[in-house]
């Protein structure tokens, strides 16, 4: 979706001035001086500050050699035309501009001073885009991603904020809270109403968790299927909303549409509220603290956490997540989870994943290090479902120790179980970090032979393949090692000559 707005036709009308001025290799001095515009307003022009009046666009035209029409016009030299596609793309709007406050002129004016090969690259992303059908919200959320890696997935703004609310809820202070009491909170502070539903009305939203109709009093539609723990978050989420005034948020979970990057921000904000709300820190610092003083690897030690705090997995997971980096220098971890409604794509599609990486800059080691994440997490799941009975209903757990071709050792812990509420298959969560000198000091089971990766059979038998990416990254290396022992040979032979 494209917009033109009056500060975008300000810019546009810039970038033209600068470039046929800097076709003619005339400095701001120098047009001032033949069009009596000064050079200040000029600069401000260019810079998208400022449009100018019908008699100076004329005087301007003249001492470019150009008209009138031309000049206002908004089709613009064919080397501008992918800046200008960027300065009127939404996503950019919405991300860089009005989230950020990136100054719009000031990154036209960068762009449009190296155009050609700016051109170039922009032309390039857009294709790349084409091509592999990218959406706004798939930028989005890789966006976020990286939000949280930057800062180690650890918000203490948030963590603030969950604990001042808490801290005014006296009479309700008994932890965990009950779904019940997030609901009569909801009620009583921010006059929410909240209705339980099928959606029979509605069969195209009969899987969706919720439904938000903003109004004088608000109105959450939540579906009647949703386990106790799953209100416990959807009701934490609201809360969220309502404590800290977010305004822009998605209607709907699952979500419907994604508008803007403001929705995917503050739809994590107000789940790290939940999450941070329902399980304190210091708790489970201190449960963590016991759970890694353990001399033997205990899954029921996991499960006895989520029966603790009446959490799901992945709220558990998730807030074990923030906590590790910050409060046990847990820095290279990862979460993954996997949650189908087809038994076709059971343990195939990623519904959520975090990654945090001592190495940020090398792609190779980076795609390598999240191909391996996944694949020994997917491993472990297979391990799982092979196990599992789905009728039970059961939880299981478990953990395997590993080593990737780098030589780093991986400590991996899995959870698996189905959510029949929402038709879901099976939906899975799964942590797991660099087994770093730290981790080391710090987990006192990772000796126990449970903890063996060959229970899940040998590396051939688990199909690991090397991704495509990675494959091409590989050969290309080679193809460069080959050139490089060319080159060398070439230039010593000419020695010789």
């Amino acid at each position: 979706m494209e917009t033109t707005t009056e500060e975008n036709i300000r810019i546009i009308f810039g970038l033209k001035l600068k470039k046929l001025r800097t076709d003619k290799k005339l400095s701001l001095q120098e047009l001032s001086e033949k069009s009596g515009v000064s050079v200040s307003y000029l600069n401000e022009i260019e810079n998208g500050k400022k449009y100018p009046k019908p008699d100076k666009i004329t005087e301007l035209a003249k001492a470019l050699d150009t008209t009138y029409d031309q000049l206002v016009s908004l089709k613009i030299n064919k080397n501008l035309t992918p800046v200008v596609q960027v300065l009127n793309l939404k996503i950019i709007n919405d991300f860089l501009f009005e989230t950020f406050g990136v100054d719009k002129g000031l990154l036209m004016s960068m762009m449009a001073s190296a155009p050609t090969s700016l051109s170039a690259l922009i032309n390039s992303v857009f294709e790349i885009a084409r091509h592999y059908n990218l959406q706004e919200e798939h930028f989005y959320f890789s966006c976020l991603r990286s939000y949280q890696e930057m800062n180690d997935n650890y918000f203490e703004d948030l963590e603030e904020a969950a604990e001042n609310f808490r801290a005014g809820i006296k009479e309700k202070n008994k932890s965990p809270w009950s779904a019940s009491v997030y609901a009569s909170l909801l009620k009583s502070h921010f006059n929410y109403q909240l209705i339980e539903t099928d959606f029979a009305e509605y069969p195209k939203l009969r899987h969706f968790r919720s439904v938000f109709v903003k109004g004088e009093r608000p109105m959450l539609l939540f579906n009647k299927k949703l386990t106790e723990q799953q209100r416990i978050f959807l009701f934490g989420k609201e809360l969220g909303y309502a404590y800290m005034n977010i305004d822009k948020r998605p209607m709907t979970t699952s979500w419907l549409k994604v508008e803007s990057f403001d929705h995917v921000l503050n739809n994590f904000k107000s789940s790290y509220f939940a999450q941070a709300l329902h399980i304190r820190k210091d708790n489970l610092i201190k449960d963590l603290e016991d759970f890694f003083a353990l001399k033997k690897w205990r899954p029921e030690a996991i499960t006895a956490m989520l029966d603790k705090y009446n959490a799901s997995p992945e709220m558990l997971f998730q807030r074990i997540a923030n906590l590790l980096p910050r409060f046990f220098g847990f820095n290279e971890l990862y979460f993954i989870r996997y949650s189908s409604k087809e038994p076709s794509k059971h343990l195939k599609e990623i519904s959520k994943e975090l990654h945090l990486s001592r190495n940020q800059v090398d792609i190779h080691y980076i795609i390598s290090e999240q191909n391996y994440r996944r694949w020994i997490t997917r491993s472990l799941m297979r391990y799982l479902d092979a196990r599992w009975k789905p009728e039970s209903k059961k939880t299981l757990v478990d953990a395997v120790i590993s080593k990737n071709e780098d030589g780093d050792e991986y400590l991996t812990i899995s959870l698996l179980r189905s959510m029949p509420e929402l038709n879901n298959n099976a939906n899975s969560v799964t942590i797991g970090f660099i087994l770093t000198d730290t981790v080391k000091r710090r987990v006192q089971f990772l000796n126990d032979p449970a903890l063996s990766f060959e229970k899940l059979g040998s590396p051939g038998e688990l199909q690991f393949e090397t991704p495509f990416q990675l494959r091409k990254l590989r050969e290309e290396e080679v193809r460069q090692a080959e050139y490089e022992r060319l080159a060398r040979d070439l230039r010593h032979g000419a020695e010789h000559l």
